[in-house]
């Protein structure tokens, strides 16, 4: 676990405008989560974060369009990035504001990590 934990706060320091980070199975259970020190996250919301992404893969399953990648929530303040790892069994989640936030970097950065929290999830 402190592994994911050095991961999710090694990739937070890459990623311009972070909140907050967590890696989430898909039973709704956060593995490890990191936020800025000055963010208090709610335990809860990584089932309802599994719940919505869950709907956006049935709703692309209908359409035909493939498997998701990774999936962007756009609010008043904020970019949420949620994407698979490979395997599908865990997401990344990722929060930046969106005022200082950048998607570019979003998607690059999480992109990056994946591959490393897929390696020390299954060591």
């Amino acid at each position: 676990m402190a592994k994911l934990d050095d991961l999710l706060k090694e990739m937070g320091g890459e990623v311009t405008g972070y909140i907050t980070s967590a890696l989430v199975g898909l039973d709704g259970i956060p593995v490890a989560t990191h936020a800025n020190p000055q963010m208090e996250v709610p335990g809860s919301i990584s089932a309802q974060m599994t719940t919505l992404l869950k709907m956006v893969q049935d709703s692309v399953n209908k359409l035909g369009a493939g498997e998701v990648e990774d999936n962007l929530v756009t609010t008043e303040y904020t970019y949420i990035l949620m994407r698979y790892l490979p395997g599908r069994q865990y997401y990344l989640v990722l929060v930046t504001y969106r005022k200082t936030g950048n998607l570019g970097n979003m998607r690059l950065v999480s992109r990056n990590f994946t591959e490393k929290f897929s390696k020390a999830i299954t060591a």
